[in-house]
């Protein structure tokens, strides 16, 4: 199912009583982790906070938090976004028209890139595009491509935004006493350092679909007489599919999602399909790749649903799990279907596929290649839960050093106030009320340019960023 029908109509809810987000005629986006360092807990739309995976999906409604001395980043279309040590944000809203978080601990780095030269609408400005963030006692509006650091602020510490380049609007209880001079440190060094994606020249560019832009850093693209542009991965090791190195979590609203291990790995798992094409691996995007085709897996299950795949021959044996990689142009609920990938299909014991354990670790090597070209497609939805649940929710991972979970529900309620509903941002204040504050300005400037860079210096854990780097693919 596409992110269209999934996302359109969502209410969002954060344990804010009676707040909701009503759809409107924006599409929604999807983001990804794409950088995780230490404990990170990420929150799907609908669920549990639960251990974070690099290229697990961020949509409207998913969390992110970091322990002390933890850090993690997530990209969108046209936006990253960098968590420091101890900071917890939820993305309230994230479509083509505004893009709202609420930093309700912590510090965060955001990157706004420039609009796409190449469009033909570039011409409009980045400011009609609302990016609003929430803070306990206020909200930042950023109206220009840019840099910008932004701390949540505490009993201990007043609020504080740097803008490195941009500009930036208060509001909702703060004024411009909490914009500070920008002065860096090492984590603004690191988030501002990160390169957004490979020279897009060397291949197409789909805009609104998250993880298209390193694939030319990880493999080839070349132009196929029947399929068009097609990108190959550099160097897969010779018992490789796609599908087979990753694990499968299950994240409502969409159910069963596959999470990639490799650091390019959520376009080509989310969107477009893949082709065997002189026993080479092809992902094939197609003419046209719309955010609102993203799917959890492009892939089909084989078996019978809410059972699996049986293993003929193997006395005792439980069903397995298996499914394969959709080709061109195939859908899962296509009865009459060819299914040309269906013999390099993936199995593992279900026990293995409910418990989220990697695939590459637990495959079953011994079903013959028959059994998966004679069984039967799975053409509805697997209907496999979860180990652990009754409802199919996805169980918590409990991490001894993350950060505590809220202590009780009276905690969100009290978070209620500050999480401002969507609006236009306030308008900028006359030039001569601005010129009167000057003198009282510079002071307290000053005064909290230093405590912000205080506050970052002791939150900034020391590790190795190559790491980081590593795990976004070059990019």
């Amino acid at each position: 199912m596409g992110i269209r029908g999934l996302l359109f109509g969502l209410a969002v809810s954060f344990g804010l009583a009676g707040q909701t987000w009503a759809a409107d005629s924006a599409l929604p986006l999807i983001g990804r982790i794409s950088a995780i360092d230490g404990a990170v807990q990420y929150h799907p739309p609908e669920g549990a906070w639960a251990e974070a995976l690099v290229n697990e999906p961020v949509a409207a409604g998913s969390g992110l938090r970091a322990a002390a001395g933890a850090e993690a980043e997530w990209r969108g279309p046209r936006a990253r976004v960098a968590l420091a040590p101890a900071s917890e944000l939820r993305v309230l809203r994230l479509d083509e028209a505004a893009l709202q978080l609420a930093l309700f601990s912590g510090r965060i780095g955001v990157h706004l890139d420039a609009p796409d030269s190449t469009k033909a609408d570039s011409a409009k400005p980045d400011s009609a595009k609302t990016v609003e963030i929430d803070l306990p006692h206020g909200g930042v509006w950023l109206d220009a491509p840019g840099d910008y650091d932004i701390i949540a602020g505490d009993a201990g510490t007043p609020p504080a935004v740097q803008v490195f380049a941009g500009k930036a609007r208060l509001g909702g209880g703060l004024d411009d006493r909490s914009l500070v001079a920008a002065a860096g440190d090492s984590f603004s060094e690191w988030w501002r350092s990160q390169d957004a994606a490979a020279d897009p020249a060397q291949s197409p560019h789909w805009p609104g679909i998250t993880g298209a832009q390193v694939l030319a850093a990880n493999g080839t693209w070349e132009r196929d007489s029947q399929w068009g542009d097609i990108w190959l991965p550099s160097n897969p090791a010779i018992e490789w599919a796609p599908y087979r190195d990753g694990v499968w979590r299950y994240l409502a609203p969409w159910g069963w999602t596959w999470i990639d291990r490799a650091p390019w790995g959520f376009a080509p798992s989310h969107y477009g399909r893949w082709a065997r094409l002189d026993d080479r691996w092809a992902w094939v995007p197609g003419d046209k790749v719309d955010p609102a085709d993203y799917s959890p897996a492009m892939v089909a299950f084989l078996g019978t649903a809410g059972i699996g795949l049986s293993r003929p021959g193997d006395i005792g044996a439980a069903p397995a799990v298996a499914w394969f990689p959709l080709a061109p142009r195939e859908t899962p609920g296509d009865a009459d279907g060819n299914y040309r990938n269906r013999r390099f299909a993936t199995a593992v014991p279900r026990a293995a596929f409910t418990s989220g354990l990697p695939v590459a670790d637990t495959m079953i090597d011994d079903i013959p290649r028959r059994r998966f070209v004679d069984a039967p497609v799975i053409l509805d939805a697997l209907s496999i839960a979860p180990d652990g649940t009754a409802g199919g929710k996805r169980p918590p991972v409990r991490l001894a050093s993350a950060v505590s979970p809220p202590a009780a529900n009276a905690d969100e309620g009290a978070r209620q106030p500050f999480v401002v509903a969507l609006r236009e941002a306030p308008p900028p204040k006359p030039v001569a009320r601005v010129a009167q504050r000057v003198a009282h300005k510079k002071a307290h400037v000053a005064a909290a340019a230093s405590r912000a860079h205080h506050l970052a210096s002791t939150a900034h854990p020391p590790h190795n960023r190559t790491r980081l780097a590593a795990a976004r693919g070059g990019a």
